[in-house]
């Protein structure tokens, strides 16, 4: 049979094919239609206004940032600032682009693209950089104008209905920007600021040639003969006195003046002599001043160290006098640490702050600079002014307009509010700071006398220290890391994001898992400046040269100038000989931090239970807990010392004497606060580089993977420690050679077994502060000047004023090839 034609069925394969192109068609229709779109007109006007707003709120973020600068340490946030500071720059670089090539007129996007710039460069108006400006920054000032320029193209080719203030504000910023690149010149060269080092090094000199000083003169009870450099040397007033050459410095003043006291240089004996009301030895209120004054000479001597500039030795002989006298043997603790926080606030402004050039030459540049935000306070409010007579844009202009409001309007009166601000708050951050108050005080302590009282000025000076934007100096944390909680811990998502980061974010080891920060308890200030007082009692200032007591040496180290070492000596356990071989037995500082701080631990455990606390918890749910407890809670220990806001269930048996509380406290804190050193600040403690990191990986993988294996509950690790305890006790000589697991828990173990519950805690509270004693003075001074940018710690106070008393190293810790004056034996 014939078929009149054939029937062609499609095939399902061929079906499938046309429906992908089709697919795949209509795939690129919808993106070159997107692309159409997104370059209409008013597309391209929302999304430079979307990018106007959103850096807009970018630049706010690090306005708040670079405010509590001293206050924020956390890792997240220092990274999101630097981040925050890319992507702000790259946005900005964009809407100048995107404002100049678009094909509509707004009169508003040259306003937009200044205050953008402005605000771009101003944000971080205090923290931009220190005098030394170890990163550069100050070489961003001419990226600023590089950028103004672009602006000002952007007004001459785009045109504006506002051209004459923004031409003065374009001016303007260009003035400030190039007069902000040449203060920090000025500020390097300037005697005050710059080349203090050097010449306090050789205005400090004492001998026979020298008029500035004499040591035998000094009395650090009414500061006579302390003749420490404050305000006042100038270039014109420093001159080298023949034969030797020997700098002194000469201050210019007529026979008038004279007689009635004034001085143009001040120094700290004038500060307490002078007989003026407010700082009459009588009246109270001249203490803050005072301490003031003390504050800021004594950083001018630490900065000395940090820029490694050396001093003479008779300098650390009368300094040290001073410090016992006015800070460390001060019946006021929180007075004694204020003039330690004013201290390290004047070093770290020095060294990463804009304040420095603000004041490089007093009040005139002072002036200068307020003078600046003052004026261009006065040219955005007259542009203000000019954009209200235009708020309907013009028929040719491309405004966005949403029920009958002017988006564009909007935001530009937003960026007048930011501007405006700004400049009130820079203007009120220098008058308001602390190196204002500096020269206030100076200037009232150049008259020693007065016929007439002044009280507007006192009433001025009075106001300025009263007026505060923030009481604090530091942020007032100790940061905390408890190892059996942490040991076990695998930071896998971290160490990704480290990745991805490209290093912004710090990579973490194995168990470093560190617990939130908590506030400075008030018990621990007393406890370390008694330790401090007892460390000063026995001082020996005779120049014996010191020798190595350990031979085995690291050439690594570099060798410390001549200094005083504290001496192989533990005061708390002079009566406890039993403990000795925990400080003085071990290899390094590490080591003894480790073993003390694991044995404290067990130490809590015990007291914990035996308070009908619940130890039992396991995996996720005691890692859950820990979180909350650190994050949420006031009450960072294991048991609840707080015992007037505790709850019927989680109250303790009895409330605990105040006397245990504090010792408990103390106890507990320094020894996480010290393990958290070794864990992330290895470079605060005396061991060499690679120390720290080495012991501890090697104790977190022997607590993980064998000791401490399948303990999920520090109920089941404490007694699994209190049985390798016992057999390590058994073992008797060979203790020393285990590994620093076993060593804490036989250290902890006989502990709880030999001394009572005051006993206890009583020898770890007194062992802890003086163990951070001894484990604050190092050589390593660049380590504290970087930690000072981040807020600081506190273990750099005790290293400041170990410093001052001229006390660079420990005999606790193995010496090596360190040469300087020894200490009498305090035993």
């Amino acid at each position: 049979m014939n078929w009149p034609c054939r029937l062609r069925f499609p095939n399902r394969n061929e079906h499938k094919r046309a429906r992908k192109m089709m697919g795949i068609q209509d795939i690129r229709d919808i993106v070159s239609s997107l692309f159409i779109m997104l370059n209409k007109e008013t597309f391209v006007l929302f999304r430079i206004e979307f990018l106007v707003v959103l850096v807009t709120v970018l630049f706010l973020v690090m306005f708040i940032i670079d405010v509590f600068r001293r206050h924020i340490r956390n890792i997240f946030m220092k990274t999101m600032f630097s981040i925050l500071d890319a992507i702000s720059d790259s946005i900005v670089l964009y809407l100048l682009g995107a404002m100049q090539t678009a094909k509509f007129k707004n009169h508003l996007f040259p306003v937009w693209a200044l205050v953008l710039v402005s605000f771009r460069y101003n944000v971080d108006f205090i923290s931009g950089y220190g005098v030394h400006d170890r990163h550069g920054r100050r070489y961003m000032e001419w990226r600023n104008v590089v950028k103004l320029l672009g602006s000002a193209f952007l007004i001459l080719w785009r045109g504006s209905r506002f051209t004459v203030p923004l031409w003065s504000l374009l001016a303007l910023q260009i003035l400030r920007s190039w007069y902000r690149f040449c203060e920090h010149g000025l500020a390097l060269r300037s005697i005050w600021h710059g080349t203090s080092s050097e010449v306090i090094s050789e205005y400090m000199r004492a001998g026979p040639h020298t008029r500035n000083w004499k040591p035998e003169d000094c009395n650090p009870e009414n500061m006579e003969g302390y003749k420490y450099l404050v305000l006042g040397e100038t270039k014109q007033g420093i001159r080298l006195k023949k034969p030797r050459y020997v700098l002194y410095i000469h201050t210019a003043q007529s026979v008038k003046q004279a007689e009635r006291g004034f001085s143009s240089l001040v120094t700290l004996d004038k500060i307490w002599g002078c007989r003026r009301n407010l700082l009459h030895p009588d009246n109270k209120e001249g203490n803050d001043p005072k301490d003031l004054c003390l504050a800021f000479a004594l950083s001018r001597l630490l900065r000395c160290r940090l820029e490694d500039v050396t001093l003479q030795e008779e300098i650390f002989c009368i300094n040290r006098k001073l410090v016992k006298t006015k800070i460390i043997e001060e019946q006021d603790t929180n007075r004694a640490f204020r003039v330690m926080e004013l201290q390290l606030s004047f070093v770290n402004d020095y060294f990463n702050t804009h304040y420095p050039m603000v004041f490089w030459s007093g009040y005139l540049s002072l002036f200068s600079n307020l003078l600046l935000s003052v004026v261009t306070f006065g040219v955005v409010c007259w542009l203000a002014v000019d954009i209200r007579k235009v708020y309907k844009p013009p028929k040719d202009d491309r405004a966005h307009v949403v029920h009958g409001l002017n988006v564009d309007m909007i935001i530009t009166w937003v960026f007048m509010f930011f501007m405006l601000f700004k400049e009130i708050w820079e203007m009120v951050s220098y008058l308001v700071s602390d190196w204002t108050r500096l020269l206030l005080v100076c200037s009232y302590a150049q008259w020693k006398e007065e016929h007439t009282r002044d009280r507007r000025m006192e009433g001025t000076i009075s106001s300025f220290f009263k007026s505060r934007i923030t009481s604090k100096h530091w942020h007032g944390l100790i940061d905390q890391y408890v190892f059996l909680e942490s040991y076990d811990d695998i930071p896998r998502c971290w160490n990704v994001m480290h990745q991805i980061s490209t290093g912004m974010v710090p990579k973490k080891g194995d168990g470093a898992k560190l617990r939130s920060a908590i506030s400075v308890p008030e018990c621990i200030k007393p406890a370390i400046l008694k330790k401090l007082r007892a460390s000063l009692e026995k001082l020996n200032t005779s120049n014996n040269l010191h020798q190595p007591d350990n031979t085995n040496r690291n050439q690594e180290e570099p060798t410390i100038r001549s200094g005083i070492l504290l001496p192989k000596v533990v005061r708390s356990l002079s009566q406890r000989k039993q403990y000795n071989w925990a400080c003085f037995d071990l290899p390094t500082c590490s080591h003894v931090i480790l073993v003390w701080h694991i044995a404290t631990s067990l130490c809590e455990i015990k007291f914990a239970r035996d308070h009908g606390v619940d130890l039992s918890k396991h995996g996720f749910l005691s890692s859950l807990s820990s979180y909350f407890t650190g994050c949420c809670s006031s009450k960072p220990y294991l048991v609840d010392v707080d015992v007037d806001e505790m709850t019927k269930e989680k109250k303790v048996n009895g409330k605990l004497p105040d006397k245990l509380k504090e010792m408990y406290v103390t106890a507990n804190s320094l020894s996480r606060y010290c393990a958290y050193l070794l864990v992330s600040k290895p470079d605060l403690i005396p061991d060499s580089f690679y120390v720290p990191n080495m012991v501890l990986q090697e104790t977190v993988t022997r607590a993980r993977d064998d000791i401490l294996k399948k303990c999920d509950s520090l109920q089941s690790r404490y007694d699994k420690l209190m049985e390798v305890a016992e057999k390590a006790i058994q073992d008797g000589d060979d203790i020393l050679k285990e590994d620093v697991v076993r060593l804490g828990a036989k250290l902890g173990k006989e502990l709880i077994d030999q001394e009572s519950k005051e006993e206890c805690w009583e020898i770890l509270s007194e062992v802890w502060a003086e163990l951070l004693v001894h484990i604050a003075p190092t050589w390593n001074a660049e380590a504290h000047k970087q930690c000072l940018e981040s807020g600081g710690e506190f273990i750099t106070y005790i290293w400041a004023l170990l410093w001052h008393c001229g006390i660079e190293k420990s005999k606790l810790w193995p010496v090596e090839d360190v040469y300087g004056n020894d200490v009498e034996n305090m035993s």
